[in-house]
């Protein structure tokens, strides 16, 4: 057998096999330690910002720009995984770190060694150690250490999400704009929290993101919000009458006492989205998906956040054709909520009895 055919081999009854259990048990380590790792992030991000409070208030610090969360893979070789805290003038890397926090975090990569053992026992099982070195095996493992650093980094995102509740971070002062990202140490960085300049989505360049933008008291009468990418923007006590949402990206955005009348939303991506103490009435939901782990090339790993509507009101609500597997109803108030070919949660489905 030629050495393609041994590689081949390995690929399709070692690799395959053993990376699937190793994202398994990840997955289900990040799942049975959530509470752990959410205090673990969160207090030493507030103690990272507690120290730039400190030097801001001696006159040692500017303004903030830019925190980037990463992991060093050294660290992951040395066998003591750790997460590293810095601060920058503007994107990272591209200027030395102001300032810098290094913590233990063996919660990232749980069970290494595992994977490898388990890859090399395959290997070994199927005789095909005599060409498929240790080294080689080895190699092999750190693609599936990156693809585990991207679903980390929605994790991550997930822990930070009420960030702007920490006393140390509303006290820090911020640059206009504002960005904390998570990834690799030296390379990729995702962003997963930023603070912009307003704007307004129906008179802006083409070329302005209007992600993690925020708009407050806006009135949306007769538009049509399509193909726009308004992932993790945020909408407080905005009113969209007679609007259409068709194509566009909501992951992850929030509408907090919003009011929505006469609106249709089509081919909408709601994964991750909060609507919190808004009202819906006379709306049409046709084609929406709230489920991002299913297959989509567009698609950030993820799993860790749902599709949430909490204290609600819904009233001559449709939902057709959509996928709403991976959503959670709380304290609402439904009157004619009806629903036709869509999968349901288990909250909705509750919610469709009563409504």
């Amino acid at each position: 057998m030629q050495r393609e055919e041994y590689i081949a081999q390995f690929q399709s009854e070692c690799y395959l096999p053993a990376a699937s259990a190793a994202m398994n048990r990840f997955m289900a380590s990040y799942a049975d330690h959530s509470e752990e790792i959410h205090k673990t992030v969160i207090g030493q991000f507030d103690a990272f910002s507690r120290c730039i409070v400190r030097l801001q208030e001696r006159q040692l610090m500017d303004s903030v720009h830019s925190i980037a969360i990463s992991f060093p893979y050294s660290s992951l070789l040395c066998g003591n995984p750790c997460m590293m805290f810095e601060l920058y003038p503007d994107f990272p890397f591209f200027a030395p770190h102001q300032l810098q926090e290094i913590f233990s975090a063996p919660w990232v990569f749980p069970e290494w060694d595992t994977f490898y053992e388990d890859l090399l026992g395959r290997t070994q099982k199927l005789g095909l150690g005599t060409v498929i070195r240790p080294p080689y095996i080895k190699s092999s493992l750190w693609d599936v250490a990156r693809y585990i650093l991207h679903f980390v980094s929605t994790f991550v995102k997930t822990q930070l999400v009420d960030v702007e509740r920490l006393s140390s971070f509303c006290a820090m002062r911020k640059a206009e704009t504002f960005r904390i990202t998570f990834g690799e140490y030296m390379d990729w960085q995702r962003l997963i929290y930023a603070q912009l300049p307003s704007i307004d989505i129906f008179n802006c360049e083409e070329d302005e993101t209007l992600s993690f933008r925020v708009f407050c008291s806006a009135v949306y009468e007769d538009k049509v919000f399509a193909n726009l990418t308004l992932d993790d923007a945020r909408f407080e006590s905005c009113i969209f009458r007679n609007c259409l949402f068709k194509g566009t990206k909501l992951r992850d955005a929030k509408f907090e006492g919003c009011d929505f009348e006469n609106c249709r939303f089509e081919q909408v991506r709601l994964d991750g989205a909060r609507f919190s103490g808004s009202k819906l009435q006379n709306v049409e939901m046709s084609e929406v998906k709230t489920n991002c782990m299913i297959p989509d090339p567009d698609t950030i790993l993820g799993g860790f956040t749902t599709t949430d509507f909490i204290n609600c009101f819904l009233e001559n609500v449709s939902i057709t054709q959509s996928d709403y597997s991976a959503s959670q109803f709380q304290g609402c108030q439904v009157k004619n909520l009806t629903s036709d070919t869509s999968e349901l949660s288990n909250s909705l489905e509750l919610l469709l009895a009563q409504g």
